[in-house]
């Protein structure tokens, strides 16, 4: 709306400047006007002209407008009233081709408040290039701000919601494992105590309780993993990712050598980050690429990066100021179908079997809060048996 305000002032300007007191012009046009339209004059601090639209907003007859003496400050907040008269000073020195706009609140004629945008332009000047009138058209955006205020207590909300639940996954993560070690011990204790009692049966069945604490602990491990990302308080500071990489290939280089994995790595750049949540966001994604190939094929991973155009920049919705990169992860391992491309990146998440591909469905997940944290885009690409990408793109400042 403001938008279309600003765009259509210029226009009514020149309107009011070429037409006469008398014609009834102006009137015809400005009733169509989303907003009040008026003229303000510098000398007498008065109205010259309003149009019908002030019955329309909040409820006063032009009659009513004359019977204040066309005072429009008589209907001005009492709170707002000294800002609005500082405010209008500043239209004395706008250029003739700019416009300047400021809120304040009316009220209207059953004495509710309403907010208002107020944008002006100069309209008159005098033989000595003084301003004598200003132009203004008055915007009510209550439910703009209604809405707006809304929004913002809904994301408040919502921000508390999940600070909860994050706190909740950090206490309950770590209360569980006290019950999975008490289990774990009194397992100990049957092994060692009753082992010729138990027979082959019973040493099958511990032997499957203590895979299933296993796999619990590593699920809660990793709950707990993903817990401390989300309420990370780690400073930001500028990370080298080409040393980050290569600390990760060191970590993974007995994987790496058992699966023949080939990883080639265009130059990275640097940029401000946590640098430890930057080196389990490779770990993640490389053993990601890793762990999804295909049977008897050897993993081949490229990692490049590009710095995104302005064009490039506008397509994602990012600050046009800010430099900001692009690395594609590319593997040729076993993909996915397109239609899980989001799906993947949510928490316990799992598109195959856990005797397939065994893990906790935390990994990507833990991937997509780092990036959020660095308020970077992650998303992914894949086609079944030929391979998957991975892209992130992230700031260069924070």
């Amino acid at each position: 709306m403001e938008q279309l305000i600003n765009q259509e002032i210029n226009p009514l300007k020149l309107l009011f400047q070429s037409s006469s007191d008398n014609d009834g012009l102006p009137d015809k046009i400005t009733d169509f006007f989303p907003g009040i339209v008026y003229i303000y004059d510098t000398d007498t601090r008065k109205l010259k002209y309003i149009n019908r639209k002030i019955t329309e907003l909040l409820g006063y007859s032009l009659t009513d407008v004359r019977t204040w003496g066309n005072d429009l400050m008589r209907i001005v907040h009492k709170d707002d009233q000294e800002n609005v008269n500082t405010e209008l000073q500043k239209f004395i020195s706008l250029q003739d081709n700019e416009s300047y706009s400021y809120n304040s609140r009316l009220t209207d004629k059953s004495g509710t408040w309403k907010h208002f945008r107020t944008m002006g332009t100069v309209l008159h000047r005098d033989g000595r290039g003084q301003v004598v009138s200003i132009l203004f058209i008055a915007q009510d955006i209550t439910s703009e701000l209604e809405n707006q205020l809304n929004l913002e207590e809904k994301i408040r909300d919502l921000d508390r919601s999940n600070k909860e639940l994050e706190e909740f996954a950090y206490v309950a993560s770590h209360d569980m494992n006290e019950p999975l070690r008490k289990i774990t011990t009194f397992i100990e204790r049957l092994e060692n105590k009753y082992k010729t009692e138990l027979g082959s049966d019973g040493r099958l069945y511990l032997t499957r309780i203590s895979a299933s604490v296993d796999n619990m602990r590593h699920l809660i491990d990793t709950l707990l993993e993903f817990s401390r990302t989300a309420r990370s308080n780690q400073p930001f500071t500028q990370v080298d990712l080409n040393g980050i990489v290569k600390d990760v290939q060191t970590d993974l280089e007995l994987k790496i050598e058992e699966t023949a994995t080939t990883v080639h790595i265009e130059v990275l750049p640097a940029l401000e980050a946590i640098p430890s949540q930057m080196k389990q966001l490779f770990d993640n994604l490389l053993n990601n690429s890793i762990k999804f190939k295909r049977a008897d094929v050897p993993p081949v991973i490229t990692i490049r990066c590009l710095r995104l155009t302005h064009r490039q920049k506008e397509q994602h919705h990012l600050d046009a100021g800010n430099t900001w990169f692009k690395i594609d992860f590319t593997d040729n391992g076993i993909g996915f179908e397109p239609e899980y491309n989001q799906r993947i990146f949510q928490i316990f998440q799992r598109l195959h079997g856990k005797t397939e591909f065994p893990g906790s469905g935390i990994g990507l997940a833990i991937c997509k809060k780092i990036i959020d944290q660095h308020k970077g885009l992650i998303y992914a690409t894949g086609d079944p048996d030929n391979g998957a990408t991975f892209t992130i793109i992230l700031p260069e400042h924070q």
